[in-house]
């Protein structure tokens, strides 16, 4: 029996790699933006670390207690709830219902029988089946955006991407609170690593340039907000644990084997689309520019220079304001010390 399943990641979140290995542990840090104090002397707003899953999915969903619950009504022009902040194969003809699990607080772990220790592997495409820097020419095929240097990646951009240590968990039930920075932790052991398409359509064509204070050009490439983590399993069963790192009831969402692949979402997106601090006087260009910026908070080497991404537009292909519909708020790649 097997159990198949995926989960993608949107919003602020910190993977965390060990950039020498083929197939090691991983971490998403769930970023806290609040925690990591002012970016340009803007407040960033509160940000909701959430676990969506069908409730169709779970074998123990009578027990699994979300936090809350929503119904998916059919429409074929949506794909999942909007409360996943992600993207994907459109709802069913019958209506679902649809868990949320609030993260914030809480350590994650992914478990199943015969896999764990074995290491994440990360995806990396072949030089000639990749389009990267430039976006993939079918920009609506997830299979295109699978190359993981679509997710910014913290060494290429700044030299030095190594996350600050302290930010980092040794091992099962090794914190009695989380860093500051970090809203809920993520821990994989086993499954495959790779990027996923991006979740706005608006961003799929686009070109992101990195660039700091006064620097008249940086690198330049295309940018994904989603990442993938998938799982094939020989196993009666996958568990996700939901562990509140001060104290309180342990979540258990136990999949079982299904005929087809089992599909959840983790998302860390503003908890309130309102204003906040500072939010008048910028423009959504600026603001997903400063979302980005939080994630020099997180190194162990914090630049003096913080080069952030900015819409190139080349003359042949100009465009609009391309943050005019939506914030977009890019993942991030940081190598293990």
């Amino acid at each position: 029996m097997s159990v198949a399943l995926s989960i993608v990641f949107t919003g602020i979140c910190a993977r965390v790699v060990d950039a020498h290995a083929d197939r090691a542990p991983s971490q998403l840090l769930l970023v806290d933006a609040t925690g990591v104090g002012e970016v340009n002397g803007i407040v960033l707003p509160r940000h909701s670390p959430t676990l969506v899953a069908n409730l169709a999915s779970l074998a123990n969903a009578e027990t699994s207690r979300p936090t809350r619950v929503v119904t998916a009504w059919p429409d074929a022009g949506r794909g999942t709830p909007a409360a996943s902040g992600g993207s994907g194969p459109p709802v069913p003809a019958v209506a679902d219902q649809i868990g949320l699990w609030d993260l914030a607080g809480s350590e994650v772990w992914i478990r199943a029988r015969g896999h764990e220790g074995v290491g994440v592997e990360l995806y990396r495409a072949a030089e000639d089946g990749t389009s990267w820097p430039e976006p993939p020419r079918a920009v609506n095929d997830p299979g295109s955006w699978r190359d993981l240097r679509f997710v910014a990646n913290m060494a290429r951009i700044t030299g030095d991407g190594r996350i600050d240590p302290a930010l980092l968990a040794t091992g099962n039930g090794a914190l009695s609170s989380l860093p500051r920075a970090v809203a809920a932790r993520i821990h994989l052991d086993s499954g495959r690593l790779e990027a996923g398409m991006p979740t706005r359509d608006l961003y799929r064509s686009d070109i992101f340039e990195f660039r700091g204070v006064g620097a008249e050009s940086g690198i330049r490439q295309a940018v994904t907000d989603s990442i993938r983590w998938s799982l094939e399993a020989d196993s009666p069963a996958v568990v996700i644990e939901i562990v509140p790192v001060a104290g309180g009831p342990i979540e258990r969402l136990v999949l079982a084997p299904s005929t087809t692949p089992h599909a959840l979402y983790v998302s860390n997106l503003p908890a309130d689309n309102g204003s906040h601090e500072g939010r008048h006087s910028l423009s959504n260009e600026e603001m997903g520019a400063l979302h980005f910026a939080a994630y020099y908070k997180l190194l162990a080497n914090e630049p003096g220079d913080k080069p952030l991404p900015w819409l190139w537009h080349p003359r042949s292909a100009a465009k609009g304001a391309g943050f005019s519909r939506v914030v977009f708020c890019p993942g991030a790649v940081f190598d293990r010390p």
